[in-house]
């Protein structure tokens, strides 16, 4: 009888830090009534002391998992998906205490290892101990675990298979690590391999978040461009009318000789500069007015207000290339590749003594191909190569993994480099569908 409720009061406390941790990581209010929320811990405590009691190794651990998922899913109403990778955490945050637990009454107090996993590990106190560490290590990971959660990777199926898989290989490793220290001290193999495990998917989730990022500062960027292509567009257009306007009321004023001081104010209207310079943007004019035109043409206005020499060659064939067929998505992909890789060229030759830039774009063989030319310090010929992504250091290089991402996973655009002692080109190419 004892057990039974010693393992129910056990249970309520493991459903009692499921949810403050899901609402310490979410940093989200239960969007259910307190009375709901205490009736589902209740349950939610019946079922995992019912699995405890008759159910042994992965199987019982497993079910435990699904009951946290289906709990946290139901009380903060969050996806199946996000309410997954919350219970991982969760469990991996879970058995990090329980280690620690470990490692501190038998390496720290002193005591022996059959307490420690005859009496503690399962008493009401160490269950309270490992309640407290664990919303003490969440409480102080919160920020770097609420960006995790809610970096909307859970519509990554990639990212959900390595987490499903890493975390069963961890699960493994942990309980094979517990049933061998109970029997000897040799258990450091399988600290590393769940430290490298740890290490692989965190940072497989970071790169990935970085790529999103990434991905949506150039969608934000492309869809500005467009709206910035259509509003010089017409500006062009009401330029050009007010012009005429003015020379038509000029003209007239002029026949009859007079108010000559209205004609030079006429004049200096006419003469007043725009925001927009028209003939740097009209040699981008071949270009299609989807977001690549205006986005080639800011990134050279910002290379040259930083002293950086440009230079446009933009051939008038590629009106009739492929470019202007190519869907929305595959729009937006070919002006992240554009971004990145403009990006990088300004960065390159501000660093070099030449400060050169020049952007090409050509119809061979029917296809589209832009090339995209800069200086570069020779002094660091030694780190860039083909087969190296980026020179720029750590925590670098994010938006040329973009891009090979991008080329990757489409059979529409194709991205090699060139290498002179005066220039580093990239090539483009938008091919044939």
């Amino acid at each position: 009888m004892w057990q039974l409720i010693n393992t129910y009061i056990i249970g309520i406390i493991t459903a009692l830090s499921v949810f403050i941790v899901s609402k310490i990581i979410l940093k989200k209010e239960i969007l259910v009534s307190k009375k709901t929320l205490f009736f589902m811990i209740l349950i939610v405590s019946t079922l995992n002391t019912i699995i405890y009691l008759n159910l042994n190794g992965t199987i019982k651990s497993f079910l435990m998992i699904v009951v946290d998922i289906i709990f946290n899913t139901y009380i903060f109403k969050i996806s199946l998906k996000k309410s997954l990778i919350l219970t991982f955490v969760y469990s991996i945050l879970s058995i990090i205490t329980d280690l620690f637990e470990l490692f501190f009454i038998t390496k720290i107090l002193h005591l022996s290892k059959e307490f420690c996993y005859d009496s503690f590990a399962g008493s009401i106190i160490g269950n309270v101990f490992i309640f407290i560490l664990l919303i003490f290590l969440t409480w102080i990971l919160k920020s770097f675990l609420n960006k995790l959660i809610n970096a909307q990777i859970e519509n990554d199926i990639k990212i959900l298979l390595f987490s499903i898989l890493t975390f069963i290989s961890f699960g493994m490793f942990f309980y094979t690590l517990i049933k061998e220290f109970r029997f000897s001290d040799n258990i450091i193999m399988y600290l590393v391999a769940i430290i490298v495990l740890i290490s692989v998917l965190f940072s497989l989730i970071k790169q990935t978040i970085d790529n999103k990022k990434l991905i949506n500062e150039y969608d934000k960027l492309l869809e500005f461009m467009t709206t910035y292509e259509h509003e010089i567009e017409k500006q062009r257009v009401l330029r050009h009318e007010t012009k005429n306007e003015f020379l038509t009321i000029r003209g007239k004023i002029e026949d009859n000789q007079k108010n000559k001081e209205i004609v030079d104010y006429i004049n200096e209207i006419l003469k007043d500069k725009i925001e927009v310079k028209q003939e740097e943007y009209a040699k981008f004019g071949y270009l299609p007015a989807n977001g690549i035109k205006g986005l080639c043409y800011l990134k050279f206005q910002e290379a040259q207000d930083k002293g950086i020499n440009t230079s446009i060659n933009i051939s008038k064939r590629i009106k009739n290339s492929n470019i202007y067929k190519i869907d929305t998505k595959q729009q937006r992909n070919l002006g992240k590749i554009l971004g990145v890789l403009l990006d990088n060229a300004i960065e390159a030759s501000l660093d070099s003594n030449d400060k050169k830039l020049g952007i090409e774009v050509y119809l061979i063989n029917k296809e589209c191909q832009i090339i995209i030319s800069n200086s570069y310090n020779k002094n660091k010929t030694n780190k860039i190569s083909k087969n190296k992504l980026s020179s720029k250091g750590k925590n670098r290089g994010h938006g040329l993994l973009l891009v090979k991402y991008i080329t990757e996973h489409s059979n529409m655009f194709e991205v090699t480099t060139d290498i002179t002692d005066e220039l580093y080109s990239q090539k483009v190419t938008v091919k044939k569908t």
